[in-house]
């Protein structure tokens, strides 16, 4: 695990914020950031059927995503949710009457499972395509519970590099004290991951890590002092 802290300073120079503030206000920006190992997985599936009759197409899918539900089921800590479903007619160019004809249904229902027993995830894939149905892909991602506890933990060491800086900056210019006149903060996690393309057999699967940011940003005002001109 690896943590990086960066740090940038504007000065800004403000003849009149306001009557009571009076000095230089200086803007700063801290930031703390760690890269995190990713700890859930999601793997993603369809299920099609095709055929006339939309009614035999609807169990036939039913049936497949039961064995899902089922196999995957056994599996600790495994959520599954259906993530779409979707009737499409088939058509075909009859040459007699030169227009298109229906000739047919598509069915598809998709969906995922979800879950933190990395190691298992080689099984999840092998049990999917042995039901029957097809895999869109993998993804790998730090669960909310990893990301929320690094970003509490990198606000804190933001907050003390902003506090550092701050004071280093004040050291500069030859002042004795500070005042923070604003402080905010902000995270910025791991974005949407593509999902690995995923060929048939189980594969050999590396998860990786997430890079987490959070960035404080503020003002400091400095107390008002003439320097010489050289």
């Amino acid at each position: 695990m690896r943590t990086v802290l960066f740090a940038v300073l504007l000065l800004i120079s403000l003849p009149a914020v306001a009557d009571e503030v009076k000095g230089s206000v200086v803007s700063l920006n801290a930031s703390a950031a760690q890269m995190l190992p990713n700890d859930e997985a999601v793997v993603r599936f369809r299920i099609e059927a095709e055929g006339t009759q939309a009614e035999a197409l609807s169990l036939r899918v039913n049936r497949i995503s039961q064995a899902v539900s089922d196999r995957l089921g056994r599996e600790k800590g495994v959520v599954l949710a259906t993530t779409g479903r979707r009737l499409e007619p088939l058509w075909r160019d009859d040459k007699v009457s030169h227009r298109r004809v229906r000739n047919g249904w598509r069915l598809v229902q998709s969906g995922q499972a979800e879950g933190h027993d990395l190691a298992a995830v080689p099984g999840w894939v092998d049990a999917i395509e042995r039901t029957g149905a097809h895999l869109d892909g993998l993804r790998f991602q730090a669960s909310a519970t990893a990301l929320q506890a690094a970003r509490d933990k990198l606000r804190m060491q933001a907050i003390a590099r902003f506090r550092a800086e701050a004071a280093a900056t004040a050291k500069a210019l030859d002042a004795t004290s500070f005042r923070i006149l604003r402080l905010s903060t902000d995270s910025t996690g791991p974005g949407p991951m593509p999902m690995m393309a995923m060929a048939r057999g189980a594969p050999a699967l590396a998860p990786g890590e997430s890079l987490v940011k959070v960035t404080v940003r503020g003002e400091i005002l400095l107390p008002e002092r003439d320097y010489p001109a050289k």
